[in-house]
């Protein structure tokens, strides 16, 4: 099963609302998503299954990035044609949200600040694929750096956080409402640099071969 990123339109409000509310059940106030959407700091990516006959061609026609091209070659290829969402009625029917990421643009700096999957598909890589659209925005953007916190019980989310080149840098103390558990605050290296770039495009490409291949490059619009 493969899957796809694409922007928030406001018809998935309540499908992306369900989403948040089954992953963070005592979070409130709830993200006002409408609001969100107006906001140029603010951008949501959601997941969606991809369809067997949108496999088949990438939105812009053009085959993936080799991975024997020059990495500052493959990232321009990969950000191209990457836009800020554009007015929508709605999305198709067969793109029903099945996660989202939130980012918010700060200065130099990109603050992930929810990654949530719908529990029936969970374990399928969605995570791994928001996170990386997370940080190919970012790197779009022209951010210096990612942050974000995660809870220090959630050990399969800062192995995954790691493995996108995030360290641990400092504890926020009973971050959390429902428990009052501790945060990890982690930020990556800088992710414009050589080497940075380098280890993102690898990721980029082992997953795809071990999830299929993506209908849009990561990150990008799927019209």
């Amino acid at each position: 099963m493969a899957f796809t990123l694409r922007n928030l339109y406001k018809a998935d409000i309540p499908q992306v609302s369900n989403i948040e509310r089954e992953a963070f059940p005592t979070v409130w106030p709830r993200s006002a998503f409408k609001n969100d959407l107006s906001n140029p700091k603010i951008k949501y990516l959601v997941a969606a299954l991809l369809h067997s006959q949108d496999a088949m061609q990438r939105d812009d026609g053009s085959p993936d990035p080799s991975p024997l091209d020059p990495i500052p070659l493959r990232l321009i290829r990969s950000f191209k044609d990457m836009i800020w969402p554009q007015p929508t009625p709605e999305p198709p029917t067969k793109d029903t949200p099945l996660g989202y990421v939130c980012v918010w643009l700060l200065r130099e700096e990109a603050h992930i600040t929810a990654i949530a999957v719908k529990e029936s598909h969970r374990g399928q890589g969605l995570g791994e694929l928001l996170l990386a659209g997370a940080v190919e925005t970012a790197m779009h953007e022209k951010s210096r750096v990612v942050t974000l916190e995660v809870r220090v019980s959630n050990i399969s989310a800062i192995s995954l956080y790691g493995k996108y080149g995030f360290r641990r840098v400092g504890i926020r103390k009973a971050y959390y409402s429902d428990n009052r558990e501790d945060a990890h605050i982690m930020t990556t290296d800088p992710i414009l640099s050589l080497s940075y770039q380098r280890k993102f495009m690898e990721l980029r490409h082992t997953y795809i071969k071990r999830h299929g291949p993506l209908g849009v490059p990561l990150g990008m619009v799927s019209a």
